[in-house]
């Protein structure tokens, strides 16, 4: 088989095993979406390096111990971590590259699905995912490290003024689904973490997320080892204090690094982005006047 191919069918098997109802990039004819095709995030999620930044801030989404709490009480991803990839994937490329409809519905689809998620842990601190300051740490935290990967891993990476309007761009989303005041700019967003820094904390139940969220996935032996070098190289993207709170760097960084390097090279030599092509189509066709 070609190899374009393989990575590019292995890479979708892991991304795309599951999709929210209504995500299509092809209707309405000329809707640029939320974002359009100039944009700062059509840019940033277009390349696999985003995907390093996504599995990074799901480990930094941990240390929000109650977030976690909720996740591993009301959510199937130790079951079916693949499918909850999946869905997750399906969220972010139809916001970012779906018309506005359809990024509006998908909104409120997940909106929807996170009505049940609320409780306490036994030492009294809450979570909600409809509590805007939870669904802001969930946001956030993927915002912020897939520029860092951005940065560290694309080949023409956005930076001053131009990451900041990915910031922005992303806050859009956030705020669709209930999040107020998100950070727009790269530093909005670091001062975001340092005040939050005091109450993130590490528990056994924390480790174990990360532990899970390190682990190989995948059926075949090439997927299983990619899966793990994407998740090293993702835990090597955390901040220096995420990594203090986790127990320190892992060892040999520049190896890890020389390895993400390798890794997104060869991902983007084979993997292909069709929702992006149908995206362009659609925005560059004539839209359909409606009948009087």
């Amino acid at each position: 088989m070609n190899p374009r191919i393989s990575i590019d069918d292995a890479f979708w098997a892991m991304m795309a095993a599951a999709h929210l109802p209504g995500e299509q990039y092809t209707e309405p004819p000329g809707d640029p979406g939320l974002f359009g095709p100039d944009s700062a995030i059509w840019h940033v999620h277009g390349d696999v390096s985003a995907v390093l930044g996504g599995v990074s801030g799901l480990i930094l989404g941990t240390l929000n111990e109650p977030v976690t709490h909720g996740t591993n009480r009301f959510s199937d991803y130790l079951q079916d971590p693949i499918k909850r990839l999946g869905f997750t994937a399906s969220f972010v490329l139809g916001m970012t590259y779906g018309s506005t409809p359809v990024a509006e519905r998908l909104a409120a689809t997940v909106t929807a699905m996170h009505q049940r998620v609320r409780g306490a842990m036994p030492d009294g601190r809450t979570f909600s995912a409809t509590d805007p300051d939870d669904i802001l740490w969930v946001g956030i935290t993927q915002a912020y490290s897939v520029a860092r990967a951005h940065v560290a891993y694309h080949p023409r990476p956005l930076t001053g003024p131009d990451l900041d309007r990915y910031f922005a761009e992303y806050a859009v989303i956030n705020e669709m689904l209930g999040a107020r005041d998100s950070p727009r700019t790269l530093a909005e967003a670091e001062d975001y973490f340092t005040a939050m820094r005091p109450r993130l904390t590490v528990s056994e139940e924390v480790l174990q997320a990360v532990a899970f969220l390190r682990r190989p996935k995948g059926a075949g032996p090439a997927t299983r080892i990619s899966s793990a070098l994407l998740a090293r190289v993702a835990t090597d993207l955390l901040p220096d204090w995420a990594l203090a709170l986790l127990g320190g760097r892992p060892p040999l960084p520049y190896a890890t690094r020389a390895a993400g390097h390798a890794l997104v090279r060869t991902l983007r030599y084979g993997v292909r982005y069709r929702m992006i092509d149908e995206a362009r189509a659609r925005c560059a066709a004539a839209p359909v006047e409606a009948v009087s």
